[in-house]
């Protein structure tokens, strides 16, 4: 009789590694900053001098397409933007609660500096809590201040 039941319970311990468990399967990833204001989702690259724009803006698209997918280019208005993206999950699933993308924008008639973005979502339930990744903002301006500010 006990081996019956068991057996009876040995698919739902099976299947037991398969779902979430913790707090930690519902938190974003740790490198993610609830915020709305954009002042800290934001930094200025200076680009430097004698770049022409349209040097400038391959660069851009160059250092972006390494990481991510560039889905809006404007050379005219020096806009590139990259599609969402999930993150990876456990295994190399992407977790699709997460989304990230970048923003990057010339500013000035000259220009000389570039203005990173970075957005972030976390879906919990049926809302996304809007924010932006540190270490994607992190990554993505070190690779651009790398390409197009001045080289010692």
């Amino acid at each position: 009789m006990r081996f019956s039941f068991a057996l009876l319970l040995l698919p739902l311990f099976a299947c037991a590694p398969f779902r979430q468990r913790g707090p930690e399967a519902q938190a974003p990833p740790s490198s993610f900053v609830r915020s709305t204001a954009e002042l800290r989702s934001t930094r200025m690259i200076q680009v430097r001098a004698g770049l022409a724009r349209a040097d400038a803006m391959k660069a851009v698209a160059d250092a972006l397409e390494v990481r991510y997918v560039v889905e809006v280019a404007d050379a005219n208005a020096g806009f590139t933007m990259t599609a969402w993206r999930a993150s990876a999950g456990r295994g190399g699933v992407p977790d699709l609660r997460y989304r990230t993308r970048i923003v990057a924008r010339f500013l000035g008639d000259d220009w000389r500096r570039l203005q990173l973005r970075s957005e972030a979502n976390w879906a919990r339930g049926d809302e996304w809590e809007i924010g932006y990744d540190v270490a994607q903002l992190d990554t993505a301006s070190r690779e651009l201040r790398e390409r197009l500010s001045t080289k010692p």
